[in-house]
């Protein structure tokens, strides 16, 4: 953990309870940092642990039969897994903000916008009813919600998509937390509000210096908001990059993933995907877990009993064995 991190992940494993002894793995060994101030983006296949790796950071992993099974994980000093109920209390909402997976659904039905701006913005505090609308209403400036004296009396049914998720985003920020954790907050919108919602998470970066972790399977959008990315397979951290150097990866994976891009494909060209399928969770094998759909791997890639995330050049850490020759 550097002087300027404002989270240090180290090997973290995360297991599932399927029944009073059975435990399954879904998080094996992630390990980076979220500096402070940057906005890092977080891509892999479905499965390989980006969600439950989110859920670690706001302590809701319970919530899933999830536990942490093991390594380090510490925010702003804090050591989230020793953490009390009480503690949890003081961060989740407060100095942790969530934006969850599926966020258009997130909004409660039956309350107004306003009632839900208040909770964020109440959490346990007591204010008096002016000092809520009138954070309310900034917290929807913020967001570039218009007219949002009426959007205040509305229900989630009354909006739109876009301002649904710019909702969740207010939510999210009605503390001015250090970190924003967004678990694929572009889903189900359009492209222009996709630009939009990307816009307004960089501008909140900016104003108020805060860290983001943004998860999302849009490679592009990624490369063009993100100051670093981390790349999760089956269950770990393959490569950490700067979106800057990412088309010099030194992981078969990472390479593999922007390789299979659709924007990169010619009109009526031929699709480039990643061949066969990965691992089922928690069945991983030996070894490299990505061998099977490599085209650089040797017999010591399935042989070795781990391969360790290594550090290769400034803010560029990966976990091939043959990352010297996928350089050449």
């Amino acid at each position: 953990m550097t002087s300027n991190s404002l989270v240090s992940i180290n090997e973290l494993k995360i297991d599932v309870r399927i029944t009073k002894s059975l435990r399954l793995k879904i998080v094996d060994s992630a390990t980076f940092d979220v500096e402070r101030g940057q906005i890092l983006g977080l891509i892999g296949e479905s499965g390989s642990g980006k969600t439950m790796l989110c859920r670690s950071l706001v302590g809701t992993l319970g919530r899933r039969g999830a536990y942490i099974a093991g390594g380090d994980l510490v925010f702003d000093g804090i050591d989230l897994i020793t953490a009390k109920p009480s503690d949890w209390r003081d961060i989740r909402g407060k100095r942790i903000g969530y934006v969850p997976q599926s966020a258009l659904a997130g909004p409660n039905p039956v309350m107004t916008i306003g009632a839900q701006l208040a909770e964020a913005i109440e959490q346990s505090e007591n204010h008096d009813k002016d000092y809520i609308r009138k954070r309310s209403l900034e917290l929807l400036e913020i967001v570039q919600i218009r007219r949002p004296e009426i959007v205040l009396k509305q229900y989630p049914y009354d909006l739109s998509g876009g301002m649904k998720q710019r909702v969740m985003i207010a939510c999210a920020i009605a503390q001015q937390p250090s970190l924003i954790v967004a678990d694929e907050p572009t889903t189900g919108l359009d492209v222009t509000v996709q630009a939009e919602i990307m816009d307004l998470l960089k501008r909140i970066r900016s104003e108020f210096s805060t860290s983001i972790i943004l998860v999302s399977h849009d490679l592009p959008l990624i490369n063009d908001v993100c100051d670093d990315i981390v790349v999760m397979h089956a269950g770990a951290t393959v490569e950490k990059v700067s979106s800057a150097q990412v088309s010099h990866s030194l992981h078969p994976y990472t390479r593999a993933l922007y390789s299979s891009r659709i924007d990169l494909v010619e009109p009526k060209g031929q699709l480039v995907t990643i061949k066969g399928q990965p691992p089922t969770v928690g069945q991983w094998p030996s070894g490299c877990r990505f061998a099977d759909r490599c085209d650089f791997v040797v017999d010591s890639c399935r042989s070795a009993s781990t391969v360790p995330l290594v550090s290769v050049a400034q803010d560029h850490m990966t976990a091939c064995l043959r990352f010297d020759q996928i350089g050449k």
